[in-house]
């Protein structure tokens, strides 16, 4: 009966610091990742990670990007869609290379450092939506830019990570033979996804309303799955899913019980699960790495995202708030770091440190993405 326990005390935790957090003017989820951090192994040790919560951690971020994908603004997410390419790609090739270099100067090998970069070149893109949904900016110019860039730098991550896994261990990634079955079973997941489209704009699918959310639901699950088995993120296919159902007459009332739903149990579960990874014997042994790996972090996601989109005429102010918005690696940093020891990239005494500096770009991303947003509504 732990496990009831634990997830009674990680609700109460998360609506609680969640409330503080609202009263204060900051994001909720802020709240909720530190919840994570007090009641975990970090500070008072009352819950800890298993597999269990881990799973509907998981299920919490599809769900959460199953929504921001039914609220995004198709024509939008269209417009922007090379803008969003460029920030992906600018805001992978400098922490790869800043991380690369700030490994190098502690003395980690060639391969570790390499691994080091990759698993900083993910963004965790279901941060930010959570503060942008809250704030009703998601389907702004800034809002859409970071929303696609985030998805396009998690599936051009999963792919780096890939070939990195394949050229550099000399084995297969998860069971696949060789990289180029791996990403001809990736685009071959592309033409499913754009066929399902072409399928639901030719043909009007009608349901009983009490029908249309566990179809969206069974929808989502099946394509995060299939996503997953491609080696995708799941997360890539609970956004596209969200995108192909908001094209049907079910969006809203599809969205209004995935929301209720979600938000009962699974999203916050997620968000404080983040906080409970937190390890300060990780910080503590390896304090210098730490502190350097977080600042080259935040500073080379930041101007890889901000150049990219001051190449499209953005702003200054919405090419900072994208930059911002960028910066959270949070679970697919955590989920590349895990496959990396896992295969022996990374070793014991650095994981720790890798794992507490995710989340520490996660709980900074809100803290700066909220005032900017504020600004950029204002003009």
């Amino acid at each position: 009966m732990d496990y009831i326990l634990s997830v009674s005390i990680i609700l109460l935790a998360s609506l609680i610091t969640g409330k503080i957090f609202t009263k204060i003017s900051l994001p909720p989820v802020v709240g909720q990742l530190i919840a994570g951090v007090i009641i975990g192994p970090a500070i008072l040790n009352i819950v800890k990670p298993t597999n269990l919560i881990s799973s509907l951690a998981e299920l919490g971020v599809i769900l959460l990007m199953f929504i921001a994908g039914l609220e995004s603004d198709l024509k939008l997410l269209k417009k922007y869609f090379k803008p969003s390419i460029v920030v992906a790609i600018m805001g992978i090739i400098f922490p790869v290379v800043g991380i690369f270099c700030t490994s190098k100067l502690f003395a980690l090998s060639n391969i570790e450092s390499l691994f080091i970069g990759v698993i900083f070149a993910a963004t965790s893109v279901s941060i930010s939506v959570a503060v942008l949904k809250n704030m009703k900016a998601l389907n702004t110019k800034p809002g859409v830019t970071i929303l696609g860039a985030a998805v396009a730098d998690d599936i051009l991550s999963i792919l780096l990570l890939s070939i990195v896994i394949t050229f550099t261990s000399g084995s297969s990634v998860q069971g696949n033979p060789n990289i180029f079955l791996l990403i001809l079973m990736q685009i071959g997941f592309f033409i499913f996804v754009w066929i399902l489209f072409i399928l639901v704009k030719q043909f009007k699918i009608k349901l009983a309303p009490t029908l249309a959310p566990i179809v969206g639901l069974i929808v989502c699950l099946s394509l995060s799955a299939l996503a997953e088995h491609v080696q995708i993120s799941a997360i890539t296919g609970a956004f596209f899913a969200g995108i192909l159902v908001g094209q049907t007459n079910y969006k809203e009332s599809v969205n209004r019980q995935m929301n209720q739903f979600g938000n009962l149990l699974f999203i916050p579960i997620f968000f404080v699960n983040v906080g409970l990874n937190m390890n300060i014997s990780g910080i503590v042994e390896n304090a210098s790495l730490f502190l350097f790996l977080s600042i080259v972090a935040v500073i080379t996601k930041f101007l890889g995202a901000y150049l990219g989109s001051r190449l499209f005429k953005f702003d200054r102010l919405s090419a900072t708030e994208i930059g911002v918005g960028m910066i959270s690696r949070g679970e697919v940093g955590l989920i590349i770091a895990e496959i990396g020891l896992k295969n022996n990239l990374i070793s014991d005494n650095y994981y720790s440190t890798i794992i507490a500096s995710i989340i520490l770009t996660t709980i900074l991303a809100p803290l700066l993405l909220k005032p900017i947003v504020m600004k950029t509504k204002q003009i």
